[in-house]
């Protein structure tokens, strides 16, 4: 039964499978020796301290009282160190402690080497690796230069004191031998015992030495309830290919008739990484059908500053990757090569995306998707301030023609069916300065002009195949910073912000497939362009007029506010009559966030309309302290049929953790559906941590939803016995704790 060591890359946890090989106690040990050896061939010293120092009969050299050795990142310290010339004998009396750097620690009682280090024998010896692991044996014999035999050898993380001399957990094993040529180490009835109990009983296991960074095997299995599932186990095995490669295959096996086996390669080169997996399964929610998906990322350096990533997923069913834990309701395939400098940005990206929603349609959707940008910035020459172009090129298909527009008319928005084939390219030409007026008042001018060109296909009549559209804006702005600060260090910045901009008022009635969620935000308050995409875009004379304050205490306290509203001369109808966007004046823009020293942080934003009647609102708390930590949001929208919303929506999702004591932790949350009456989530977990041992356990539910027409249960539970596998772990116990 091997047990290994997983890739660098991203496998901390099991950084050292068996560190059971710290065995390699011998190693430690026998490396004092050996480095001294070396001095001849590598002109290096040791220093030797003791209270005295003498030679007898001219052959025999003996270091008595206090001895410390030093060589290099090694220091022995013993009772008496003597060298027998004749004999090549080195007997070492303890009791003796050895350090090899900061991850080894020796103790043994006695030690007698040769001096050429073919053989060695070292009783009564326990080494502590990396302050975690514990192995103890009764005697340690080097064999030859490649194998090094123990007897009675004791393993365990776990703290032992007077008052707890059982550990939690330990290996016991009769006979261990340690191949230095191979960095294996091979136990012989090995014994795996609970509480003092043995749970399980190993004839043969074989584990990698610290030294070897990777070792095909094993990894920490992984036990889950579900209630499409039942009761299944996942049993990840690593297997090393090479120096840069490695896969892990991961069978899956549950009661309910689950068989399933996922696969991951990766591979690493000199300018990238490549990631393929997949999983093929047989299972009960859909019995007589071999289910599965398959995926592929990377990230490559092309040279000159360019990349090259992507990011392929393609699953076989709508509900496979949650049935599999890999639950999301929509997915964005990604082929991408770019390249961002100071004052440049350049992007060739293919897309496609892919709904998991249950009333989502993919072949009308248009998600095939190919667009590439180019974008820089520079300083003007005489006319003085910043100028920067944006060309933009994209395209993108479906599958079918979708017979019908969107859910409500918009102007701008052609109600027509959504044409098949589109293409577009678009031209950003934008310049502002900013300059100080008297009275610390700062004033910005700018111009833009966009242009588009556009080239329909099977339109079914409702469009022209081919338009182009030219969009002049100006804009003028006003700020006035009003700063006032305090003797006690509190500062207040109070600013007032006007912002006019004209662009022309008629538009022509052209298909629009981008994001139909424009927001009022403190992002986008103070924008030309409030839309997604440019197949639209915002036009006619407005004002962006807006207020902030923002309040800095040295003591750790910010809290800031904003306050704003858009102006328009003529409602030009471009917004939907629910949006906070829509009519000759907006919802109101009220939103403050608060951060404290004691690390809660609070926000809020809200859209108000002009009765003020609450449209929009969205609440978050976070407070995160030594013991516990909160994460809580309320969210509340107003229907809107143009957005794909029917009805009010409304939500309160809540996270939180408590630290019970040094050993416990809870964990507890929930998605309750206010505007449904219902809940969407809710998830209950215990963990348990000490020196040697991690527990998770948790019951999670996810009810119907728009990608799953039935509620789910499941169970997790997952066991880390740390020191072998496991990360390094806080909750340490001191011997004198009960």
């Amino acid at each position: 039964m091997p047990c290994a060591h997983p890739a660098r890359q991203g496998q901390g946890r099991a950084r050292l499978c068996a560190v059971l090989s710290v065995v390699v106690l011998l190693l430690a040990v026998l490396t004092l020796p050996q480095k001294l050896r070396a001095q001849s061939g590598d002109a290096q010293f040791a220093t030797l301290v003791a209270d005295s120092l003498f030679i007898d009969g001219g052959a025999l050299l003996i270091a008595e009282g206090n001895v410390e050795a030093l060589f290099g990142n090694t220091r022995l310290k013993a009772r008496r160190i003597a060298y027998d010339r004749n004999t090549g004998q080195i007997d070492i009396q303890g009791p003796l402690v050895l350090h090899e750097g900061r991850e080894v620690m020796i103790l043994a009682d006695q030690a007698q080497l040769s001096d050429n280090l073919q053989r060695g024998l070292i009783r009564s010896a326990r080494v502590v690796f990396d302050e975690q692991l514990q192995i103890a044996a009764a005697a340690v014999e080097r064999l030859d230069d490649r194998f090094t035999e123990m007897n009675n050898v004791v393993a365990s993380s776990c703290e032992v004191c007077a008052n707890r001399p059982t550990p939690l957990w330990e290996i016991r094993a009769r006979r261990v031998v340690h191949d230095d040529e191979a960095q294996q180490v091979y136990f012989e009835n090995a014994q795996f015992r609970l509480f003092g109990l043995p749970v399980a009983y190993i004839p043969r296991l074989r584990v990698p030495d610290p030294r070897l960074e990777r070792a095909t095997g094993f990894l920490s299995p992984r036990l889950s309830v579900n209630t499409g599932h039942g009761v299944g186990l996942r049993a990840p095995y690593f297997i090393v290919l090479g120096q840069s490669r490695d896969l892990t295959l991961t069978p899956f096996v549950a009661t309910k008739g689950t068989r399933a086996l996922e696969l991951r390669y990766r591979q690493a080169f000199a300018t990238g990484m490549l990631e393929l997996g997949g999983l093929v399964a047989r299972d009960s929610i859909r019995p007589g059908r071999t289910r599965g998906f398959g995926y592929a990322t990377g990230d490559f350096a092309l040279g000159r500053g360019y990349t090259l990533s992507f990011n392929l997923i393609q699953p076989g069913d709508r509900s496979v990757l949650e049935d599999y834990d890999r639950s999301e309701s929509r997915l964005t395939s990604d082929i991408t090569v770019e390249r961002i400098r100071r004052d440049e940005r350049i992007r060739l990206q293919l897309l496609q995306f892919r709904s998991l929603r249950l009333a989502d349609v993919n072949d009308i959707l248009p998600n095939q998707v190919g667009q590439a940008v180019l974008e820089r910035r520079m300083d003007m020459p005489g006319l003085g301030g910043v100028a920067s172009y944006r060309l933009e090129a994209h395209m993108h298909r479906r599958a079918q023609m979708l017979p019908a527009g969107l859910p409500e008319p918009v102007p701008g928005f052609g109600a027509g069916p959504r044409p098949r084939h589109m293409g577009r390219v678009s031209l950003d030409l934008d310049w502002r300065r900013d300059v100080v007026l008297p009275g610390g008042v700062l004033a910005a001018a700018g111009a833009h002009l966009g242009i588009d060109h556009f080239r329909l296909g099977q339109t079914g009549g409702a469009f022209p195949t081919s338009y182009t559209r030219v969009t002049p804006s100006l804009m003028t702005e006003l700020r006035w910073p009003l700063v006032r600060a305090h003797h006690s260090g509190v500062s207040h910045l109070v600013e007032p912000v006007a912002q006019v901009i004209w662009s022309r008022d008629s538009f022509t009635a052209l298909p629009y497939e981008g994001s139909r969620l424009p927001e009022l935000d403190e992002g986008n308050l103070f924008t030309h362009d409030r839309f997604a995409s440019r197949d639209t875009r915002e036009l006619g004379l407005r004002a962006n007029l807006g207020l902030s304050w923002t309040r800095h205490d040295p003591d750790g306290w910010s809290s800031t506010l904003t306050l704003g509203r858009i102006w328009r001369r003529d409602d030009l109808g471009q917004f939907s009559a629910a949006s906070p966007l829509a009519g000759a004046r907006s919802n109101w823009l009220i939103a403050g966030s608060v951060d404290t020293m004691d690390g809660l942080t609070l926000s809020n934003r809200s859209l108000f309309g002009s009765d003020f009647s609450l449209q929009r609102t969205a609440f978050e708390l976070d407070w995160t302290t030594d013991s516990y930590s909160i994460s809580t949001s309320y969210m509340r929208i107003l229907a809107d049929p143009f957005e794909d919303r029917v009805s009010n929506a409304s939500e309160w999702s809540f996270e939180g953790t408590r630290q019970i004591d040094d050993l416990w932790s809870a964990r507890v949350g929930w998605r309750y559906d206010i505007a449904q009456n219902r809940a969407a989530r809710a998830m209950l977990g215990l963990n348990y941590e000490n020196e040697c041992l991690r527990m998770e356990m948790g019951v999670e539910r996810q009810f119907a939803s728009a990608t799953r027409p039935t509620s789910r249960t499941s169970f997790g539970l997952n066991i880390d016995i740390l020191g072998i596998g496991g990360n390094p772990t806080r909750a340490r116990r001191a011997c004198s704790d009960l």
